[in-house]
């Protein structure tokens, strides 16, 4: 299971196609939907009722060859009056907006990036001006004449950057294009001595910071034999309550990388499709357009061609119908699990997935050497609690898996002809697949997210902060969704682009079970609350230990009271202290005597590392912070017992220290 991204109601306008196309079905039609018992069943009876939902009519791509030269004029008026900042936005809206299907807009598309060049060096953004000039080339289409411009550019920035060689054989590239150009002859002379006496000049240019600083660090994770993105510290079991869960078959030190995974299939809310790579998910203030819609951006040409190789080639023509179908992300998720994949993949699987597309207690499961987030039978088995689904709500689900489905059909993803208003059984087959994505989704999907500045700070677990971890997108990640909730989680996660990264939050033994979290949490809300949102979004009743011990919320809780675990290991009692109490403590259940004065004594350490670990953190060095707040930590789990405000406050600390080596919008600034 997992974190849920949309309640089962999607935005407003899907919702109301659905409901009424569910509300126009005959008595006859509804009971035998309710008599069907497989996916492949339910979508052939609803196909032809469920085709009044929106028509599906080729939208606009978005592209506009007027508005791309409007945005040029508007881009140049800017840069000469160094107004470069936006410039950069004129020169970047034109070149997402403008078409690539004749030589009329591939010039133009190539001269906006020139442009868009120019005003980075202005910037002394060197690595940028190299990306938008490789961008460019790769285009083609750039005027013959005005090529000397860009040799000239590219040979000044690595002179900027010291770089002696490269600087003379592009200066002697532009010396070369200059023959090719437009200019008089005196102009020509004048740019020949510019460039000899830049050639002959000693380089003042100071490196940018960007230019050094990679934009990601991973550290080295090496999987297991069997569960190859989780740690070989960790295995998966399973029971007829839990399902499957996460165990660890060996202590795990807090901090420790538990698992590292790339999405099975992962997707961008609409909010951030032009403001983070389509592929990737990186935060993109350079963006590379996609050629034939401007609906998303990229951060590389690399990126690009992945995206047309496996998903966007369907989807670019369908894009803007989902949008204005008010579709959720599952629901996009949901076709990205197909779409990133040619329909032969599906149909070579057929006869054997088939077996259990009615399966309705989900015992059935492919068992396999190796457990891979690429591998569709992972995802096929994802727990969907078929049982407890109650029939009006497969209703719902199979009319958005119909409309899906007709959006491939739209979007050529069938090797053979179709047509809107006939079904046949390689596309119900697909379909029940989307049936069955949506339903294990709502239980399996997680966030993507990255850093964002926020305008006023906010408390957070009593800590003023002002960023949040925002939410940017959705992806299905096959290991990370066989974890459990608690209300106290073992494990923070974040994302590197689009892969997430899972790490301990406390220190785990080993048998112990390693929990996630699908949102609430005991320290910020009530247990009435959680257990409404569990209840309603994942039906389950959570018997964690905050739960069942009734754990108080951050601000019900005393800095002044101690929680003392008996000294008797076998012993599950655990003292409340308080700074009056005796030192000296007779166990209710064993009668064993258990001293504070230890627990004093180790606890006093923490009155020299955490106030180093604070600025250390204040400075911004994160890892060095978070290397004492978790040697903080290990001395409070040591001690003492949660639930306790101190140890809030370290595991807060040490979360905002882990996130910041994850995703962070262009303009975040760290600010704490």
């Amino acid at each position: 299971m997992s974190v849920l991204l949309n309640s089962n109601n999607d935005c407003m306008l899907f919702q109301k196609y659905c409901e009424e196309a569910i509300g126009d079905l005959t008595a006859e039609l509804v009971g035998q939907f309710e008599a069907a018992n497989d996916e492949q069943s339910r979508i052939q009876l609803l196909y032809s009722s469920t085709l009044k939902l929106p028509v599906i009519l080729k939208q606009k791509n978005g592209k506009d060859l007027n508005e791309a030269q409007e945005q040029k004029t508007k881009g140049n008026a800017y840069f000469a009056r160094k107004d470069y900042s936006n410039a950069l936005k004129a020169y970047n809206t034109g070149i997402v907006k403008c078409p690539q299907d004749s030589g009329e807009s591939r010039e133009l598309l190539a001269i906006l990036v020139s442009n868009r060049s120019a005003t980075y060096f202005e910037q002394k953004e060197y690595k940028k001006v190299f990306n938008d000039i490789d961008y460019l080339l790769e285009v083609g289409s750039y005027p013959t004449h005005l090529k000397y411009k860009i040799w000239l550019r590219k040979a000044k920035c690595y002179d900027a950057l010291q770089n002696e060689r490269l600087a003379s054989e592009f200066y002697n590239e532009a010396v070369k294009s200059l023959k090719n150009s437009k200019l008089d002859e005196a102009t020509i002379e004048s740019k020949l001595k510019e460039i000899e006496k830049a050639k002959n000049s000693e380089n003042q240019a100071v490196v940018t910071r960007n230019d050094l600083v990679p934009a990601f660090i991973v550290d080295n994770f090496v999987g297991g034999k069997e569960y190859m993105a989780a740690s070989p510290k960790i295995t998966f079991e399973q029971d007829s309550y839990q399902g499957r869960y996460a165990i660890a078959i060996e202590d795990i030190d807090t901090g420790t990388i538990i698992v590292e995974e790339n999405p099975h299939s992962s997707v961008l809310d609409f909010n951030h499709s032009l403001t983070n790579c389509h592929q990737c998910f990186v935060a993109v203030d350079q963006p590379i357009a996609c050629s034939t819609c401007a609906n998303v951006v990229f951060c590389s040409t690399i990126c690009e061609r992945l995206a047309k190789k496996n998903f966007h080639r369907v989807e670019c023509p369908i894009l803007e119908c989902l949008l204005l179908s008010g579709a959720s992300v599952n629901c996009c998720l949901a076709i990205r699990i197909i779409s990133q994949r040619n329909y032969s993949y599906f149909g070579d699987k057929k006869h054997k997935l088939e077996d259990y597309l009615d399966d309705k207690c989900e015992k059935s499961v492919i068992k396999k050497k190796t457990y891979r987030f690429d591998d569709y039978d992972n995802v096929f088995f994802l727990c969907r609690n078929e049982c407890s689904r109650k029939k009006e709500e497969l209703l719902h689900y199979t009319c958005m898996a119909i409309f899906l489905l007709r959006l491939l059909k739209f979007g050529n993803y069938f090797p053979f002809e179709t047509e809107d208003g006939t079904l046949r059984k390689e596309e119900i087959y697909i379909g029940s697949l989307i049936l069955r994505h949506l339903q294990f989704l709502q239980f399996n999907a997680h966030e993507v997210s990255e850093l964002k500045n926020l305008d006023e700070a906010i408390n957070v677990k009593g800590l003023m902060t002002k960023y949040e971890n925002a939410t940017i997108g959705a992806g299905l990640y096959p290991t990370l969704a066989l974890f459990n909730h608690s209300c106290d989680p073992s494990i923070v996660r974040y994302n590197m682009k689009n892969k997430m990264i899972v790490r301990s939050i406390k220190p785990i033994k080993a048998g112990d079970i390693i929990y996630e979290n699908y949102g609430p949490l005991y320290m910020s809300m009530p247990k009435e609350k959680r257990q409404e949102i569990l209840k309603s979004n994942y039906w389950f009743e959570c018997l964690c230990t905050p739960c069942t011990e009734i754990w108080p919320m951050f601000d019900e809780m005393r800095d002044n009271e101690l929680r003392i675990a008996c000294r008797n290991e076998r012993c599950p009692y655990v003292f409340v202290v308080r700074q009056d109490d005796d030192p000296f403590l007779t166990c209710e259940y064993c009668h064993s005597v258990t001293t504070i004065f230890p627990h004093l004594k180790g606890l006093m350490v923490l009155d020299e590392i955490l106030p180093e670990a604070e600025n250390l953190f204040s400075d911004g060095q994160f890892d060095n912070a978070m290397k004492k707040f978790i040697k903080g930590l290990d001395i409070l789990f040591k001690y003492t017992k949660p639930p306790h405000p101190e140890i809030i406050k370290v595991q807060q600390r040490i979360r905002i220290c882990m996130i910041h080596s994850g995703n962070k919008a262009c303009d975040y600034k760290i600010d704490l």
